[in-house]
């Protein structure tokens, strides 16, 4: 379910990034602030060792980093809405706007992919786009995002 994964508190605005590897730090340290177990450099290097197996763009705007850890023990989701959209070399050309980090422990590769596909199928529907995009704080984002079953978003 949508709420055990994804805390109000891990909703993020205006994260200013200057490039894909600022925001990666910024989504490092904020991940480490809000969970003891996350080391802020080892989360960059996993990510960034994720990203050089493929861009983790979805299209239209949206990015879905992530990363696999051995010290945490359930998954951690942090959602950002940029303050402006950084070039993250997604193949459709367009910059990011909306992240979806998505943090997961390293035994649990198979939960990982089935929350990184649904939380994809969620963020790729435009009408849940267009509403995230529109919010203003992390109540609204939240509630927007509490009106779709992540197992049947479109």
């Amino acid at each position: 379910m949508l709420s055990d994964l994804l805390k109000t508190k891990h909703i993020l605005f205006g994260i200013n990034a200057k490039n894909k590897k600022n925001l990666f730090l910024e989504l490092s340290a904020k991940s480490e602030q809000l969970n003891k177990l996350i080391d802020q450099k080892t989360l960059f290097e996993k990510i960034i060792m994720r990203e050089k197996l493929g861009n983790t763009s979805i299209s239209d705007g949206i990015a879905m980093p992530s990363a696999l850890l051995d010290n945490i023990e359930k998954t951690f989701v942090l959602f950002s809405i940029l303050s402006k959209p950084v070039d993250y070399g997604a193949a459709d050309k367009k910059d990011v706007d909306l992240v979806c980090l998505v943090v997961s422990p390293s035994s649990s590769k198979s939960k990982h992919l089935y929350i990184l596909s649904n939380f994809s199928r969620l963020l790729k529907n435009k009408n849940i786009a267009y509403k995230i995009r529109g919010c203003e704080n992390s109540d609204s984002l939240f509630a927007v995002l509490l009106n779709f079953n992540l197992s049947s978003a479109a």
